[in-house]
């Protein structure tokens, strides 16, 4: 409801930014938006057309953001923990927030056979790291797939089967048919009947 101490309230604001303190807004003077936001860039400049773009607005909320290939984009899931290595040498958790379903062609500094680009938005767990960094370069590493109780073999260890598939060998020749799972450092998960921990397997040197 438009009241006199809105009306009043109103004339303040227009004489604190520099505009005539009429009391009256016409469409097109403000911005309405949903919660606090941040001026990202001032997109019009004078002399341009007035139904142009006049501004680009962001969260407030401080974010990283880490460009990744297309194909490489699918291992990356929201909710995912990530760790942030900040500019002054500490470090910072953080969970991915978002996975960009925009595909942005290659920086022609990249080079014409660079893969087109997704973007991950990361959010930091205690935002008080980053208060005294408004943009910076930043390292982060994502945590991967981890399996616990499990068994495993050198790759080498694999040895391909006719009728398809994989086994292992002992010492003594037999071969143990088994189904693989996670490939990691050189090891892969391994399982199937007939295999138990501390079973000496023969690996390639």
């Amino acid at each position: 409801m438009l009241t006199p101490s809105l009306i009043a309230a109103l004339k303040r604001w227009q004489q604190s930014a520099g505009m005539a303190p009429t009391g009256v807004l016409d469409a097109g003077d403000v911005i309405v938006t949903t919660g606090p936001v941040r001026v990202g860039d001032v997109k019009a400049q004078p002399g341009d057309d007035a139904a142009g773009e006049l501004l680009s607005l962001t969260g407030t909320e401080k974010v990283v953001t880490v460009p990744v290939t297309a194909q490489d984009s699918a291992s990356f899931q929201k909710g995912q923990a990530v760790t942030v290595s900040l500019p002054d040498g500490a470090t910072a958790t953080g969970r991915i927030s978002a996975v960009s379903t925009v595909i942005q062609s290659a920086d022609s500094a990249e080079g014409v056979d660079a893969a087109p680009k997704r973007t991950v938005t990361v959010q930091v767990d205690d935002a008080r790291k980053l208060d005294r960094i408004d943009a910076a370069p930043v390292q982060v590493q994502f945590t991967g797939q981890t399996k616990q109780g499990v068994l495993a073999v050198p790759v080498g260890a694999l040895v391909a089967l006719s009728e398809g598939g994989y086994a292992v060998q002992e010492p003594d020749g037999r071969l143990i048919k088994v189904t693989t799972g996670m490939f990691a450092k050189g090891l892969v998960e391994v399982s199937g009947s007939g295999l138990s921990a501390g079973l000496r397997v023969v690996t390639t040197s």
